[in-house]
């Protein structure tokens, strides 16, 4: 795993802005070739994305923002998707603390995952009464799961885990829930 721990905000908004006409090309051609719903479904799926980033941002969580929304611009073994479940959610939780724990669990999932497969890692966030729950869901090629699942216990047992629970486990998936 390549973590960049260097970005400045011309990096930042080079990436942004690389993705953002990336969208934009997509669309140009679904219109010239007369594919309008083609045209319509990458609009409103850039849509989706940028509401889910300010989601994301009204977390006031900055660091922990900046990591997933950076994830997928760095070299990772697993695609990141995310989705904040609720537009204004206060919360009461160390930032740095979550930072650290996020990336300690995206180090120890891409440990034990096939490098080079279709992995992708589904991050599920709301707020519920003991604080914030985060569903994980993943898909792609698990090594060796009997050892992943033991790794993700130890992580899950920390101190500052108030709750956690693995729903399924095979070497193709893995869904998992923790609330901090």
């Amino acid at each position: 795993m390549m973590k960049n721990e260097n970005w400045t905000v011309i990096r930042a908004m080079r990436h942004a802005r690389h993705d953002w006409m990336n969208q934009i090309q997509l669309i140009k051609g679904f219109m010239a070739l007369g594919k309008l719903e083609e045209a319509e479904r990458v609009i409103e799926t850039t849509i989706l994305q940028a509401r889910q980033e300010a989601h994301l941002f009204n977390l006031c969580l900055p660091n922990f923002a900046e990591q997933l929304l950076t994830f997928n611009w760095e070299e990772h073994s697993f695609q990141l998707e995310y989705e904040v479940l609720e537009h204004e959610i206060s919360v009461n939780i160390h930032d740095e603390l979550l930072s650290e724990w996020i990336d300690s669990l995206f180090h120890l999932i891409e440990r034990h995952i096939e490098k080079y497969a279709d992995n992708l890692l589904c991050l599920s966030i709301n707020k519920v009464d003991e604080g914030l729950r985060f569903f994980f869901e993943f898909s792609g090629i698990i090594q060796n799961e009997h050892l992943l699942l033991d790794d993700i216990k130890s992580q899950l047992e920390a101190s500052h885990v108030q709750q956690w629970k693995i729903h399924e486990h095979s070497s193709k998936e893995l869904l998992f829930e923790v609330v901090l």
